[in-house]
């Protein structure tokens, strides 16, 4: 009987420490296997995207900065708003102004000449008795010829006299009228110039530096100021293998280095149908439909980058981009199934900058490698860590 007992504690003892070492084994396997960071795959949204880099433009006048010119010379008589430091300018708005004292004196004299030939002809014509007396002769010789009483000579030199006098007479009137032609032109051509000695903002903007200051001498066609719009042209720079997908309308984010890392929402507004003839990208117009991006947060000739949303499918299975490697027949990724790797051949449908639809392969709810792919091999056990 004892013989039996002791047996009987042996083989009790013997499992209760193939159960330690079954726990110790179950445990070091856990503790000691090497942590793999998953992700679990769930249906959403799959988009397919086009890239493409950015630069701000300030719209307005053919480029960045416009170089504002006088036409004329003269002297500065007033540019206060030609400052950098101030608050910008409407299209329309008085930038600088040149002395206009000597056109406007000129203006002057040769209004008060015209006005003395026209008073001066005014009164001549009304003293001049030319035209009546060489009709009045030439009627009464009409008279005294039918009387017999003049030759037909003497009739003919009062004819001739009396169109001589008014042919004079028309020839003065005609010179008055050349004259007021001439003083007409003369004016309206100072109005120009007057107008012009008035540099007006072609747009809406702020001065980027200005060259001149009162009482400056200034060439014809000097540059007085820089100066750039307050409009802007944000314009992308797509691949030539994508620029078929990209359509008028399609919603876009838009990243900004000068900004940081926050995104805006974005359209494409207009595609151009060339190429850049050196880097055979293509030019995509984005207008901006985030309120929150400025004018003045966005930066002439600030540089960025844009995701345009060129696809969507809705309700497919996603993975993390980072999840997928390529294989010698296609794209594979690491499936973690009960503590241990399984290498997986999927196959995605729209791949965008962090997401991928899987259309085959993957099921929702199963968990996925994310991080470090190149430690782990079909087989292996792993320690999951879920990705944050």
């Amino acid at each position: 009987m004892p013989a039996k007992n002791d047996n009987g504690n042996a083989a009790l003892k013997l499992i209760v420490v193939l159960a330690v070492l079954l726990a110790a084994v179950v445990f070091a396997r856990s503790y000691f296997s090497a942590p793999a960071v998953v992700a679990t795959v769930a249906r959403g949204t799959a988009v397919d995207i086009v890239t493409g880099s950015v630069v701000v433009h300030a719209e307005g006048g053919g480029g960045d900065y416009f170089p504002l010119k006088s036409e004329l010379a003269g002297r500065v008589a007033w540019c206060e708003p030609l400052d950098p430091k101030s608050a910008g300018f409407k299209q329309g708005d008085e930038l600088l102004r040149l002395d206009v004292d000597d056109l406007k004196r000129e203006m002057k004299e040769a209004e008060d000449d015209y006005q003395a030939v026209i008073a001066k002809a005014k009164i001549k014509s009304e003293k001049d008795p030319r035209l009546e007396i060489a009709q009045r002769t030439a009627d009464e010789t009409q008279r005294l010829f039918d009387r017999g009483e003049r030759s037909k000579n003497d009739l003919e030199t009062a004819k001739q006299t009396l169109d001589k006098v008014a042919t004079d007479v028309a020839l003065e009137n005609f010179d008055l009228k050349t004259a007021k032609d001439i003083f007409d032109r003369a004016q309206a051509d100072r109005s120009r110039r007057l107008e012009k000695m008035t540099i007006r903002a072609p747009f809406a903007g702020k001065v980027q530096e200005v060259m001149v200051r009162p009482t400056a001498l200034i060439g014809a066609n000097a540059v007085v100021a820089t100066i750039y719009a307050n409009a802007r042209l944000i314009v992308a720079k797509v691949s030539e293998d994508n620029i078929a997908k990209v359509q008028i309308g399609q919603p876009a984010k838009l990243r900004l280095l000068s900004i940081g890392l926050n995104e805006f929402d974005a359209k494409v507004a207009a595609v151009l149908p060339f190429a850049d003839a050196d880097t055979q990208r293509f030019t995509v117009y984005l207008e901006v439909a985030d309120t929150a991006l400025t004018p003045d947060r966005l930066v002439p000739f600030g540089t960025g980058e844009v995701t345009i949303t060129v696809g969507e499918h809705p309700n497919q299975p996603l993975v993390p981009r980072r999840a997928l490697f390529s294989g010698v027949d296609g794209y594979y990724v690491f499936v973690v199934k009960d503590g241990r790797v399984e290498k997986r051949k999927v196959a995605t449908g729209l791949v965008a900058l962090n997401k991928a639809e899987v259309k085959e392969g993957l099921a929702p709810g199963e968990q996925v490698i994310t991080d470090n792919l190149e430690d782990f091999r079909d087989g292996q056990h792993v320690r999951v860590v879920t990705a944050k």
